[in-house]
């Protein structure tokens, strides 16, 4: 669900997300195995099959995922490495007892198994998710390219790859219980960028039907379930025909279909209850992935990740069945300790045992522009004001035209502002030119605090730090020079 690869076809079609995950795709050579093979190898290997082991315990409510990105190599479309503690979690008296206690599965990137972790590295890892009562799922592409579609196209990672995860994790010594695939139903169907399959929904289903078979050939009992995107158009009534297209191929449900869903779409939340209600209908547990999106520090990241859990959960009622704590972004640097907020374990922490802190960058000083009115010279349907101002920055107010243009926020009272933090939105790159006043009248005069110009690339942060705080209450951003739509992902004021 991640490739690098595809980052850039994917950043078109999902706002703000860096194609899905690590790219199980990925083309390499496997880290030799010194171990020797596990009791079941040899069990199959002299002829006797092995008895299909009892199924992991997946009945939770919420089920809870656990998915952090390892530190992978760097390529097109990735220029980060992941958390860099990511090992961490597996050591002896790691610093997440409380939060590791509440994870029912710990899913792993197909590329970090297949191509880059060492043997010992894996061996550890495997080895503490299983002492842990922790469910070992992988998140794997299930679909071999063709001659003339497919080749580089995530999802696309094929039986190959498959048998290459399963021979590593068996001489690791550990056992394969859940296999995530890696958003078939988007890549094969309705993907259409470069080297797009295009197939009809029951082609898919097919296709996804041989490799769970020859996976469960590998690991009998295999419990297997879905991760699928919701950028525009795609529907619930799209992911409910594939729900049913994946029973009549297979005779049985997918097990899970968990939602990596665009923030981006003003309606996230309503979908994901609509895609949960035909879920139900059907007997597919169905789980909401939580991330911070393109958040430029693990403070907003964990912060932009509360928020979500308060908007689908709080503020739209929603129960998903399963919770995925997942990254395949820049962020967060650091998965521990559970004590700190701003990491991702203090994330999990925090949406089992302290919801009241959610959504909140510790030590900041209030941002006093979030939820406040916002108003512009022009904005596009899914672009308005307010999406400037909502603490999101997979969101973005947009113009809709190029500069001059303006947008400005209502603090609700004269307030003493000493720092403005612009979160920029912009395609392409170069010059730019933003005044930024404040005025205390609506509609009367205005002071200039500062004129901002150099060149400027999406999501940059522009800070602005007043020498001493200024009085305001209608604060204006004027964009004179762009070679964009004038646009914002963010801005946030905060007080003296």
């Amino acid at each position: 669900m991640r490739s690098a690869v595809l980052a850039g076809a994917f950043l078109a079609l999902v706002s703000g997300c860096v194609a899905n995950q690590t790219p199980s795709s990925a083309a390499g050579t496997a880290p030799s195995s010194a171990s020797p093979p596990s009791a079941s190898v040899e069990a199959s290997a002299s002829g006797v099959e092995p008895s299909a082991p009892a199924p992991p315990d997946l009945a939770a409510r919420p089920l809870a995922w656990f998915a952090p990105l390892p530190p992978l190599p760097t390529g097109p479309g990735r220029e980060y490495t992941g958390s860099d503690d990511f090992m961490a979690l597996f050591a002896p008296n790691a610093a997440w007892p409380r939060a590791a206690g509440r994870i029912g599965v710990f899913k792993l990137y197909g590329e970090w198994v297949a191509y880059t972790a060492t043997d010992d590295e894996l061996r550890t890892a495997v080895t503490w998710i299983a002492q842990h009562g922790m469910a070992l799922a992988v998140e794997m592409g299930p679909l071999d390219a063709r001659p003339d579609c497919g080749e580089g196209v995530e999802s696309f990672a094929g039986i190959d790859e498959g048998r290459l995860i399963s021979d590593r994790i068996r001489a690791a010594g550990g056992r394969l219980q859940v296999v995530a695939m890696d958003e078939p139903f988007f890549y094969a169907h309705a993907y259409d960028g470069p080297n797009a399959c295009a197939w009809p929904v029951s082609e898919v289903a097919g296709a996804v039907g041989r490799y769970v078979r020859l996976m469960r050939d590998e690991w009998p009992g295999l419990v297997v379930g879905d991760t699928e995107p919701m950028p525009a158009p795609v529907s619930p009534d799209d992911l409910a025909g594939w729900m049913d297209a994946y029973a009549a191929a297979l005779g049985e449900p997918l097990a899970f279909l968990h939602l990596d869903v665009d923030w981006g779409r003003n309606d996230w939340a309503q979908l994901g209850l609509a895609v949960a209600a035909a879920g139900n209908e059907r007997g597919v547990p169905i789980g909401m992935i939580y991330n911070g999106g393109a958040a430029t520090s693990d403070a907003t990241w964990v912060a932009a990740a509360g928020r979500r859990v308060i908007a689908y959960e709080t503020a739209a009622g929603a129960t998903p069945d399963h919770v995925v704590f997942q990254s395949w972004m820049d962020k967060p640097d650091h998965v521990l300790s559970e004590t700190d907020p701003t990491t991702f374990t203090g994330l999990i922490d925090a949406y089992f045992d302290d919801r009241a802190t959610l959504g909140r960058v510790p030590g900041q000083p209030a941002n006093l522009a979030l939820d406040r009115p916002a108003s512009a010279s022009s904005s596009i349907p899914d672009g308005d004001p307010s999406e400037a101002v909502d603490g999101d920055v997979d969101t973005a107010w947009n113009a809709g035209a190029g500069p001059p243009a303006w947008i400005e926020i209502d603090l609700g009272a004269a307030r003493a502002v000493a720092e403005i933090r612009l979160v920029v939105s912009q395609y392409p790159a170069g010059e730019t030119r933003h005044q930024v006043s404040c005025g205390t009248v609506a509609g009367g005069p205005r002071t200039v605090a500062a004129t901002l110009s150099g060149t400027t690339h999406d999501a940059d942060v522009l800070d602005l730090r007043l020498p001493s705080a200024m009085s305001c209450r209608y604060l204006r951003i004027d964009t004179l020079d762009s070679p964009s739509w004038v646009a914002w992902r963010e801005i946030e004021i905060l007080g003296g």
